[in-house]
């Protein structure tokens, strides 16, 4: 039957595979004998206690802290005790499945690898000899998922920091880093697979809400360069980080409570506020456009209305529905102007107008019909004139006459004043 085994558990000590320690070597001899002996369902615990073995050895070698960012919003234990003296001591609090999951997460294994000790993980605890099972362990499961691991895990070489996102962190974290080493450290990032983008994300993420020096100046400083590198679905977790924050504050583990401000200002560096689910962001624009209000109320605040409307434009054009009246209304009071003109805020406003399609382009003509605060100063002529040159180019923007139609009979309206 010798002859037969899969190598790794032939010969797991002949230097075939270098990335597997005596522990792991003693674990596969013992699965070995357990064959011969004629116990396979014996045999599979010692392999799977190598893999996991080698496993968390892999996780370390790659990052820890990597790994127990990438795990965080897992069910179940994840508690790793930096000070354990052994390996084991160290993983004791540490679920094997989310030791896989984080493992497949952060492509320290590749799925293949992933899903044959999903596999073993799924026997130990229904097929095992320990429980009564109508799906025994066969001696053919064994050796087909030790062939897998054998290729796809003990085979393949140990992490090399450098070579990962942890080499990344220790910098990050510990050194206030001048413009050159935050150049390199650039360099490292656009050099990331997707991969490595999606866990350095997570990472920095988590430095940038917990705000602790030097890591949270070093990481605002580097965020940029990742989210330009980010997918779609990473830039929304951003997004909803924020939202839970606004919606649990208690969430905010920080010292300072400070993650949900600190992340809203990292989201505005990077035009993500976008991203933000549109319950937070119609909290965010209201808040947002009062002090354009405060400023077309104050007599002489045409400098004020400059600068907040600089402040609203910060946001960028993502008004969500729910918010739109509240915000436009002061938008166009603004736009519309006084008795002796208006100021230069229209200019900062102006993406506000043109990023919205032609459904929204009526939504807005139509606060000139009900909108009290639009129509407020609409009697006197250089308001007056802007609104009407206003809607004018509104409907040179659409398309249906019908729509243009009703311009034209908001216009006579606004004539009307």
């Amino acid at each position: 039957m010798s002859n037969n085994l899969p190598v790794i558990l032939e010969k797991p000590e002949q230097g075939h595979f270098p990335a597997v320690v005596e522990t792991e070597v003693a674990y596969l001899t013992q699965a070995r004998n357990l064959i011969k002996d004629g116990y396979p369902a014996h045999a599979l615990l010692d392999i799977w206690n190598a893999a996991v073995h080698n496993l968390r050895r892999r996780i370390e070698a790659y990052g820890v802290e990597l790994f127990l960012s990438s795990i965080k919003d897992e069910a179940g234990r994840k508690k790793y005790d930096s000070d354990g003296e052994t390996l084991n001591e160290r993983w004791s609090g540490v679920d094997e499945y989310i030791l896989i999951v984080g493992a497949t997460r952060l492509g320290i294994i590749n799925k293949k690898a992933g899903k044959a000790l999903e596999m073993i993980n799924w026997m130990r605890n229904h097929a095992s000899p320990a429980h009564v099972s109508d799906s025994r362990v066969e001696l053919e499961d064994v050796f087909g998922l030790a062939l897998i691991l054998q290729k796809n895990l003990f085979e393949t070489e140990m992490p090399d920091p450098g070579h990962s996102p942890s080499g990344l962190f220790d910098p990050i974290k510990n050194h206030h880093l001048d413009e050159e080493r935050l150049e390199i450290l650039r360099d490292q990032i656009r050099a990331f697979r997707q991969a490595d983008i999606r866990i350095t994300f997570g990472f920095m993420l988590d430095l940038i809400c917990k705000g602790e020096e030097p890591s949270f100046s070093n990481a605002k400083e580097l965020f940029k360069d990742v989210w330009d590198k980010a997918n779609e679905d990473l830039r929304k977790s951003a997004g909803q980080r924020y939202y839970s924050l606004t919606v649990e504050p208690e969430s905010d583990d920080s010292e300072d409570n400070g993650a949900r401000i600190r992340l809203l200002e990292t989201l505005l560096d990077c035009d993500g506020i976008k991203y933000i689910p549109d319950a937070a962001r119609a909290i965010l624009y209201p808040h947002g456009v009062k002090p354009l209000a405060r400023a077309k109320d104050t007599q002489y605040g045409w400098a004020a209305e400059e600068k907040a409307a600089k402040s609203l434009a910060q946001f960028g054009p993502h008004v969500p529905s729910i918010a739109f009246e509240d915000v436009y209304q002061e938008i166009l009071a603004v736009w519309c102007g006084n008795y002796w003109g208006r100021s230069s805020a229209h200019v900062y406003l102006k993406p506000f107008i043109d990023s919205l399609n032609s459904t929204q382009l009526m939504k807005l003509a139509r606060l000139f019909q009900s909108n009290d605060r639009v129509r407020d100063e609409l009697f006197q002529i250089k308001p007056k004139k802007r609104a009407i040159e206003f809607l004018e180019e509104l409907k040179n923007r659409l398309t249906i006459q019908a729509n243009k139609d009703e311009i034209d009979t908001i216009i006579d309206e606004v004539q009307k004043l």
